[in-house]
C-alpha cells in the first residue's frame, strides 16, 4: 500500500513578479484535503499533486470573499514518465500532437500518446490552476524542469526549460496548445530520462468543476500506483 505524503507549501515572491497578482483570474489556497480552492486574498498560482498542495505569489483579490462558482479554471495537467528502455528517448526532439483528447492526466494522458512512441511506469504527476506562471520542478540535487504558461491568442504557450542545481537552462519546448492538444518533452530527473507529458485548457462556466474533479480522480488513481515514497519526487518553487 502507498504511503501517504501531505505537504503544503506557500511560497510569496514579490520583486519583479508582483504585477503578475493583478492579472489573475482569481486567488486560491490549499484547504485541509489538500486542493487548490478560490479565496481571497490568497496565491496567484497553485499546484495540486498527490498528497501534495503548493501556492505560489500572493494575491490580493476584492472583497476578501470566497469566488462564486462558475468562474473561469485555467488548468495545466503533467505527468511524468520514465523513459521507455531502448527506444533512444533522449536524443527525439520534443513533439505536440494535436488534438488528442481532454485534458488529463496520470493513465489517461498515456492514452493519448498514440504515435508518438511508448511511454514507461508513471514518475508523478500534478495539476496547476492559474492563467500565467513560471515554476520549476527540481529533484533533490536541484535538476529537473520548468514550466512557464501564458495566454496566447486564445491558445495556452507552455514553455519548458531545462534546470540544473535549481537554476533554469536551455529551452527544452515552447509550443502554443489548443485545449486538446498534448506536448511531450524529455527531461532528466533523479539522474534518469524521463518523459513529461503536458496539456492545457481554459475552462469557462459550469464545466470547470467538472473537469477538476475528473482530474482530480486522475490523481487519485496515479496516487495509488507511484512508487513509495519518504518525501515527493519533485519540489516546486517560484522561477
Amino acid at each position: 500500500m502507498r504511503s501517504p505524503r501531505f505537504v503544503v507549501v506557500f511560497v510569496m515572491v514579490v520583486a519583479s513578479l508582483s504585477g503578475v497578482a493583478g492579472r489573475a483570474t482569481a486567488c486560491r489556497v490549499c484547504d485541509p484535503s489538500l486542493h487548490c480552492i478560490m479565496l481571497n486574498p490568497g496565491a496567484v498560482s497553485c499546484v495540486e499533486g498527490p498528497g501534495a498542495c503548493a501556492m505560489f505569489l500572493q494575491c490580493f483579490g476584492a472583497g476578501g470573499k470566497r469566488l462564486p462558482d462558475g468562474s473561469a479554471e485555467f488548468l495545466t495537467a503533467w505527468s511524468l514518465f520514465d523513459a521507455p528502455a531502448g527506444t533512444g528517448f533522449p536524443s527525439r526532439a520534443p513533439s505536440l500532437q494535436a488534438e488528442v483528447g481532454d485534458i488529463a492526466l496520470g493513465e489517461e494522458a498515456r492514452a493519448f500518446t498514440g504515435g508518438a512512441g511508448p511511454v514507461g511506469t508513471l514518475a508523478d504527476a500534478a495539476l496547476a490552476f492559474g492563467d500565467e506562471f513560471a515554476l520549476s520542478f527540481v529533484d533533490d540535487v536541484g535538476d529537473g524542469f520548468a514550466i512557464q504558461r501564458s495566454e496566447e491568442g486564445g491558445r495556452v504557450r507552455l514553455e519548458v526549460r531545462e534546470v540544473t542545481g535549481d537554476l533554469p537552462g536551455r529551452v527544452l519546448a515552447s509550443e502554443a496548445l489548443g485545449p486538446r492538444d498534448q506536448l511531450r518533452v524529455p527531461v532528466r530527473v533523479e539522474g534518469r530520462d524521463r518523459v513529461l507529458l503536458l496539456q492545457a485548457a481554459d475552462v469557462h462556466g459550469g464545466n470547470g468543476p467538472f473537469e477538476v474533479a475528473r482530474l482530480r480522480r486522475g490523481l487519485a488513481s496515479a496516487s495509488r500506483t507511484l512508487p513509495v515514497r519518504s518525501e515527493p519526487l519533485l519540489r516546486a518553487h517560484a522561477r
